[in-house]
């Protein structure tokens, strides 16, 4: 009967069975309940109650880790990892279970790279979507030449509105993204929701972080407004859902 549950049933078998047994895993932290007519504490029974639950963890991290295979041979690589990320909350001293989770989240963001081309003299670029706590890659190459024609007073450069302005916690002609909320960008026109604009990163030429929220990811080089860029940088992305 097990092997006809739907994919999607077996994974919230294991999410129920994560919560289970990490409530069972952790019986010092909760106060023992009192009760009138409890019986009195027998170690012998409570010993064999441990025994028993350490032999249901084990069967459970079997059944897991047999099934991570079995995804991963179909290539259901997110199949493969919810369930690792669930073995990692039951148990997250397994150093075995980290690095197979790093290195399926390596696989992932190989399966899922792409080309992006990034005018360096344009304003935020949209790449893509991604999600909350999911890994983004980015890898920036190439190289491009500035000419700036603007004039500045004794306050120097306009540092107000991230989608137009230089940043000055960036450095000068770095590689920087934000990850702006849903629906606030359009392709090449920045960030103009009403809200309070997100907060720039640097990516650099290199970049590998989860990302912090769900939104949309953009690019831009961080250079002063009205400046004239030449060159090309192409940057391989993974971990994002690239815009049509």
């Amino acid at each position: 009967m097990r092997r006809h549950l739907a994919p999607a049933r077996r994974l919230l078998i294991v999410g129920f069975a994560v919560c289970f047994l990490g409530a069972l895993a952790a019986p010092a932290a909760q106060a023992p309940v009192k009760s009138s007519k409890a019986k009195p504490l027998n170690p012998a029974d409570i010993k064999r109650l441990d025994v028993k639950m350490e032999e249901v963890r084990d069967s459970f991290l079997r059944e897991t880790t047999t099934l991570i295979k079995s995804y991963e041979e179909l290539g259901q690589l997110g199949r493969a990892r919810m369930l690792l990320e669930a073995l990692q909350k039951l148990d997250p001293r397994n150093e075995p279970v980290k690095q197979k989770l790093e290195q399926l989240n390596g696989q992932i963001l190989d399966a899922g790279q792409f080309t992006f081309e990034i005018d360096a003299g344009q304003s935020w670029q949209v790449v893509g979507t991604v999600a909350k706590d999911q890994p983004i890659r980015i890898k920036v190459t190439g190289e491009y030449k500035l000419a700036t024609s603007f004039t500045s007073g004794p306050d120097g450069l306009p540092a107000d509105n991230p989608a137009d302005d230089l940043v000055t916690t960036i450095a000068l002609g770095a590689v920087m993204a934000v990850i702006a909320p849903p629906g606030a960008v359009n392709r090449g026109n920045g960030n103009k929701s009403a809200d309070k604009p997100p907060k720039p990163f640097t990516v650099g030429s290199s970049y590998e972080k989860s990302a912090d929220r769900d939104g949309v990811l953009c690019l831009k080089v961080n250079v002063p407004p009205g400046s004239k860029c030449t060159g090309q940088l192409t940057a391989k992305i993974s971990g994002v859902v690239q815009a049509p």
